[in-house]
């Protein structure tokens, strides 16, 4: 069986084989309301027991369904819904306002209940909505205690000490010093003062010999 919900309706197909097509083709068995979705008896008639019983497996899981989304929906949607009633308390006093008021202390009581058993205490999810909030101011911090950490492992430029023990920046090495040339000697001359002595003592000596005669 197949089931194609339309705007209003759901449509009941059965599968048939047609000898002159030599395939399976579509057939409408009939329709269910959706507003009231029964098996009527027109529907019944139309059916084998194993038809009936496929069609109200499908009904069966359809309505469950449905009521699955409306049961989250309305857990999804309550927040907002709390916060209008809120301000709804806030401005009214009357009569229809105590009747609300009596309701939703029966059903807070109901939900509190279905909270607690689910394991989502009051004291379990606050503690998990301020750590949700603090999560995000602890990445800057975390990134700033990184930061600090980073320049405390800085390489330090290396120092050299002094005789008096203060710390100097290390000398660069000087570079190389020029190569000198090396000097041409000059030839040493005799002083004058020798030169003359020679030279008196020679002519004394020549004048004080004189030739036999």
């Amino acid at each position: 069986m197949q089931f194609r919900e339309r705007r209003r309706v759901i449509q009941v197909i059965r599968t048939v084989y047609d000898p002159d097509l030599k395939r399976g083709r579509s057939e409408l068995v009939g329709k269910i309301d959706k507003a009231a979705p029964v098996v009527t008896d027109r529907l019944q008639k139309s059916c084998t027991p194993e038809e009936l019983s496929e069609i109200l497996t499908y009904l069966d899981d359809r309505h469950n369904r449905l009521r699955n989304e409306a049961v989250r929906a309305g857990a999804e949607t309550l927040p907002a819904q709390m916060r209008e009633a809120a301000e709804y308390f806030r401005t009214h006093r009357d009569d229809d306002a105590r009747a609300f008021a009596t309701e939703i202390r029966l059903a807070w009581e109901d939900l509190k209940t279905a909270l607690r058993e689910a394991g989502f205490s009051k004291s379990k999810v606050l503690k998990k909505a301020v750590d949700r909030d603090k999560a995000p101011e602890k990445a800057p911090e975390k990134a700033a205690e990184k930061k600090a950490t980073a320049k405390t492992e800085a390489p330090t430029p290396s120092v050299s000490l002094t005789v008096d023990g203060a710390a100097e920046p290390a000398a660069a090495p000087s570079p190389a010093a020029p190569v000198r040339k090396p000097r041409a000697r000059k030839a040493r001359t005799a002083p004058a003062t020798a030169v003359a002595a020679e030279g008196t003592s020679s002519d004394s000596g020549s004048a004080g010999s004189s030739p036999a005669a």
